[in-house]
């Protein structure tokens, strides 16, 4: 810098600051002088280079420059002045002795804010100063925000648009307008240019009738970008009044909002829909019926509800895993769309359009279906065979054949309610019976059904409370041996003494607890009560060489919950194992067949006894015998009651007899009624016998008695 070339700083520090460049050094020291006193930091240069050497290390906020330099042109500087970072918007104001159009044409050519002639008036200098900077701080301001709006309509893919609705002039605003469609010099037909072709009339006369209309609009579309790709855009916007030109504009703003529909589609996918079949949800099943209800009820038509429960679904989770489960979900709910295909609902002709067929899963293995437009009974009916059948078929799951089966309910409406939630209560009442009735089949909504309904929820609660207040006790139903006759065990059997109808038959709450899930914790209770009084009569002496037979029963036994209870009792009691035999029938064990066979050989290991009960019916097959740890096979009595009814009766029970001894498993023949079935039974070699010939169900009292007996006679 040279000698010339000095800042005169006031103390402010807070000064505007002032950059005078000018060859003469009188003018410099008059302009300087009188901005100084006015309060301003004033830099001066007298060449060219130095005032740009200056701009750059001070950034002043006013520039006062002459037209005509010793270095170069004013002309030059002011355009490389506006070339330098911050000084495109600084206020700069051209110093000139020539007042010629020319001369003022060329410094605003060349970026000048404003001129100044000489001889420059002095006692207004200071007031120009502070004008000149104070619009340049506003025309910084300005360009501020339009930087961050620019910078915001950036990232938001945004941009503006208006329309004069008088004289047609349109206008577009956007940082990135390749990104919505558009081209920077758009105009208003090329607004619609890029939109989907089945949805750009439309588009259009949404924004023109608004506009007509002087209300707002807001539309959303697909528009095909140059690179191929698609995005969503909104186009929104209101009509406003310029009062000072009396004109109507239409002014929009258009935004990429593609990322933002997707979202919302996802959203609403998981308000509505299953996540893992793909299929409704209950909100979407609701929703669907407030749709078809009003069109039935008008062509008088019916729907039907079905409520499909898979049967005995747990085992497949149980013994394939969850992730099984799931793939097995998903092939039923692909069975079921096949089923409920448009081509299946019987339409008359001319009717309005009804509503599809609709398909939710509302639990783990639940679904429910609002079949529509359905014309008779006998459809449904059909539809609801077409169920059973499909789910029939295997589904290959983890390289492995499964066959599901389902049960179905059926209501229908108006018949059986107005409303879904009656609807669907009823369909619910009717998948019930169809389990009751042995699954795999389908059962219409009967309204006697809702009397059951309403008892089965009474004896629920009543069962409940029995558990509670201890009113399940134990009868006990001796076994004796075809050797001596001596009572060689005994099987615990739970009973329900109701305090106000006295003792309840098991036949009337074994067959609900097991449906309702409770026969888990009555098998526990059994349990428990059987192992303390075995233990009881141990210690008396009277229990030496028999075994407390506990039946454990029910769907979906835990086995490490079995293994980790009768262990738990066994140490709680003292009970040696040798006294306990647990009874489990075939079905029971092939639940989970790996899981009961590992649980089972444990036990048996330890010395207690394990019986495979009721041998011969349901899933009877004498492999069995092989796959599982047994000590004892017990033979359904329906085989010692048919001995004399058959010709081959007495044959098939010494044959079973005969297998079982191969096996090495002791046999216990049930249901021994007449003193003939005894004598055959005995000289078929069959080692243990139990029935009301020999003795009913007894008393722990009476059980007692009898074992003091057997022991005096010992």
């Amino acid at each position: 810098m040279t000698e010339q070339e000095q800042a005169r700083t006031p103390e402010a520090k807070n000064a505007a600051r002032i950059l005078v460049v000018d060859d003469d050094a009188s003018v410099r020291m008059q302009v300087c002088f009188t901005l100084e006193n006015a309060g301003y930091a004033v830099y001066e240069a007298e060449d060219g280079a130095g005032a740009l050497a200056l701009f750059q290390e001070h950034l002043p906020e006013l520039v006062m420059l002459d037209v005509v330099l010793p270095d170069t042109d004013g002309m030059e500087i002011c355009a490389a002045i506006r070339a330098l970072p911050g000084g495109l918007h600084t206020p700069l104001v051209m110093i000139t002795g020539l007042e010629d159009i020319d001369t003022i044409n060329r410094a605003f050519d060349a970026g000048a804010t404003d001129f100044i002639s000489k001889p420059i008036n002095l006692l207004i200098l200071s007031y120009r100063a502070k004008y000149w900077l104070r619009s340049g701080q506003l025309v910084g301001e300005l360009h501020e925000v339009q930087r961050r709006l620019f910078s915001a309509q950036k990232i938001a893919r945004l941009g503006h648009w208006d329309k004069n609705l008088d004289t047609g002039l349109f206008r577009l605003t956007c940082t990135e307008p390749r990104m919505l469609g558009l081209t920077p010099d758009c105009d208003y037909e090329a607004l619609f240019a890029a939109i989907d072709a089945d949805k750009r009339d439309e588009a259009r006369r949404q924004i023109e009738d608004a506009c007509a209309a002087d209300r707002p609009f807001s539309t959303h579309y697909p528009v095909r970008l140059a690179t191929g790709d698609t995005r969503i855009v909104l186009n929104q916007g209101e009509v406003i009044y310029e009062e000072s030109r009396r004109q109507r504009l239409a002014v929009g703003i258009i935004q990429d909002i593609t990322e933002l529909k997707q979202a919302e589609d996802r959203i609403r996918y998981l308000a509505f829909y299953d996540n893992l079949t793909g299929l409704a949800n209950r909100s979407l099943f609701r929703e669907h019926w407030n749709k078809v209800r009003p069109l039935a009820s008008r062509n008088g038509r019916m729907v039907a509800v079905f409520f499909v429960d898979l049967d005995h679904f747990k085992r497949i989770n149980d013994s394939l895993g969850h992730p099984a489960g799931d793939r097995a979900l998903v092939a039923v709910a692909e069975r079921m769309k096949l089923i409920f295909r448009h081509s299946d609902v019987i339409a008359r002709a001319g009717d309005e359009f009804a509503p599809p067929s609709l398909i939710s899963r509302v639990g783990g293995d639940e679904f429910t279906i609002l079949a529509t437009d359905m014309v008779s009974t006998e459809h449904i009916a059909h539809l609801a065979e077409r169920i059973n059948g499909l789910m029939c078929e295997p589904v290959r799951i983890e390289n492995q054949l499964v066959t599901l089966t389902a049960s179905v309910g059926i209501s229908v409406y108006p018949s059986d309610g107005d409303d879904i939630d009656t609807l669907l209560k009823n369909a619910d009442t009717a998948m019930y019976e169809a389990k009751r009735r042995g699954r795999n089949n389908y059962q219409f909504y009967q309204h006697a059904m809702n009397e059951e309904a309403r008892l089965r929820f009474h004896l629920s609660n009543r069962l409940r409370q029995a558990i509670e207040n201890h009113e399940l006790i134990l009868h006990y139903q001796p076994q004796f041996s075809t050797v001596d006759g001596r009572l060689s065990g005994c099987e615990a059997l739970v009973r329900w003494q109701d305090p106000e109808r006295g003792l309840v038959p098991p036949s009337e709450f074994l067959p609900f607890a097991e449906e309702s899930g409770l026969i888990h914790l009555i098998n526990e209770l059994v349990l428990e009560d059987a192992c303390k009084q075995a233990a009881k009569l141990v210690k008396a002496g009277m229990f030496a060489g028999c075994r407390m037979a506990v039946n454990i029963s029910g769907n979906n036994i835990d086995f490490s919950i079995l293994r980790r209870n009768i262990l738990r009792l066994l140490t709680e009691t003292g009970l040696a194992p040798e006294y306990l035999e647990i009874e489990l029938t075939e079905r029971v064990m092939m639940e989970n067949v790996n899981e009961a066979r590992e649980i089972l050989q444990d036990l048996k290991d330890r010395g207690i006894s394990v019986a495979i009960d009721d041998f011969g019916t349901g899933y009877s097959a004498l492999s069995h015998l092989q796959v599982f740890p047994l000590t004892t096979l017990k033979i359904d009595k329906s085989f010692v009651q048919n001995m004399d009814a058959s010709t081959n009766g007495r044959e098939l029970l010494q044959a079973i007899i005969y297998i079982a001894k191969c096996f090495d498993l002791k046999v216990i023949a049930e249901g021994v009624e007449t003193a003939r079935q005894m004598s055959e039974l005995e000289q078929m070699q069959c080692d243990e016998l139990q029935g009301f010939y020999l003795s009913r169900p007894i008393t722990v009292a009476a059980l007692e008695e009898r074992l003091q007996m057997t022991s005096a006679s010992v």
